[in-house]
């Protein structure tokens, strides 16, 4: 503990004698597909450790706030207000997942609002900056540490915890407000740090810097909608509006694969129920924005809630792979593999687990979504079986694996 300590103590001290603005961002969408945003996505780097608001010079209104001097070491987030936890995944730059009192917990970062990465309001500018930023703090860190607000409920609607974060010594929800990548909002209490947040937002607001004035490099601000094949549209800029159409290959949940021959994306319904997306070998058409998910090209956000049938019944063969062909040239394509044996089973605390297979040419993972309604009995699976594989390449985070539609996607050898 006094490792923690000192080096909570220590990040306090920099912080003290030089200025920082380290920000974090965040959205609402909760979603089955893994969540990564590469460095290189971005022109601006938005984990830049630099102020980017020279103007915000007169510190001493809004001066970060600074944790208390506790020992942490064996506190709960319910019972005492604070809690050192785990980070295991990121939903959205102001909602990601820790482990808690020995659960994985999903919590919303309280008082801010990044903005969407998808939902009703689809991909908005700045959406995948603010989560790059927090996913680089997060992932990051030596010590994280949440704080409830006596304020504040513990949970939201949804069931998420609501928290102020803590990394190695600095207010992240602090950080996305000063970074130009989140909004104070939500302030349903009177919240703890509610004065410095909110003198802080009007501070950056008058820079005009990112969500108060600056174009997104990284966003497709026309709304013309093309008309491209899927390889054209996994090319164009995030944010894009484009019609295409392919082929239904896999279905995960109320989402699916489609081809057209060039390449194949992932649809994300976002929870609205299409019916032609579970029918495998029907030929679709419809017209969405394109977005990049925990590394997973998507096109979400249907116009209109419309996906025409333009033919049903065609044939869907997989595509016969080895285990070391599974990456970005094939992501979204449905493929086989023969002779993988089960290494290890990995439940995942939050619903859905993972096969880790492997084979003459190395390793891969076989996705078990919790959204499945065919769901494999992980009892059933034991290190050593052999099986063959049929599903679709996923991606989730730097790692990619193969997303599986039912029971039957897995073949007992």
């Amino acid at each position: 503990m006094k490792k923690i300590l000192l080096v909570i103590m220590i990040l306090s001290m920099v912080l003290s004698g030089c200025k920082s603005s380290d920000g974090l961002g965040a959205t609402d969408n909760d979603d089955s597909i893994s969540e990564n945003v590469t460095e290189d996505v971005y022109e601006n780097d938005p984990s830049s450790s630099e102020i980017s608001n020279p103007e915000l010079e007169d510190e001493s209104a809004y001066e970060m706030p600074s944790l208390p001097d506790l020992d942490f070491e064996g506190m709960t987030f319910k019972d005492d207000g604070y809690e050192i936890v785990e980070y295991k995944s990121l939903s959205d730059g102001d909602t990601a997942n820790f482990k808690v009192g020995g659960m994985t917990m999903a919590c919303r970062f309280l008082a801010i609002d990044t903005p969407e990465t998808s939902g009703n309001s689809g991909l908005q500018p700045w959406a995948l900056a603010a989560k790059a930023y927090t996913q680089n703090a997060l992932e990051n860190a030596e010590v994280i540490i949440l704080e409830k607000d006596l304020e504040s409920d513990i949970v939201d609607d949804y069931g998420r915890l609501l928290a102020w974060i803590w990394v190695d010594g600095k207010l992240l929800n602090y950080q996305l407000v000063e970074e130009g990548l989140a909004w104070v909002k939500y302030l349903y209490g009177d919240y703890k740090y509610n004065p410095v947040m909110i003198t802080l937002e009007s501070k950056v607001q008058k820079t005009k810097v990112k969500i108060w004035g600056e174009d997104d490099p990284n966003y497709d601000y026309d709304d013309t909608v093309r008309e491209v094949s899927i390889e054209e549209a996994k090319a164009m800029q995030t944010g894009s509006t484009v019609t295409i159409r392919g082929v239904v290959t896999n279905y995960i949940g109320q989402n699916a694969f489609i081809t057209d021959g060039t390449a194949s994306v992932y649809i994300y319904a976002n929870k609205y129920n299409y019916g032609a997306l579970d029918d495998i070998g029907t030929e679709i058409e419809l017209t969405g924005k394109i977005i990049e998910y925990n590394g997973l090209m998507e096109v979400s956000s249907i116009v209109d809630k419309k996906i025409t049938v333009i033919s049903e019944g065609n044939e869907v063969v997989p595509t016969d792979v080895t285990i070391d062909e599974i990456g970005e040239d094939i992501e979204g394509d449905l493929i086989r593999l023969t002779d993988v044996t089960i290494e290890r089973v990995h439940l995942a605390d939050g619903g859905g687990y993972d096969i880790v297979v492997y084979g003459d040419e190395g390793y891969t993972s076989i996705r078990i979504d919790k959204y499945l309604e065919d769901y494999p009995d992980p009892e059933i699976l034991e290190k050593g079986m052999v099986i063959d594989v049929v599903g679709s390449v996923g991606q989730y985070m730097e790692n990619y694996q193969v997303m599986i539609c039912n029971s039957d996607a897995i073949t007992f050898k």
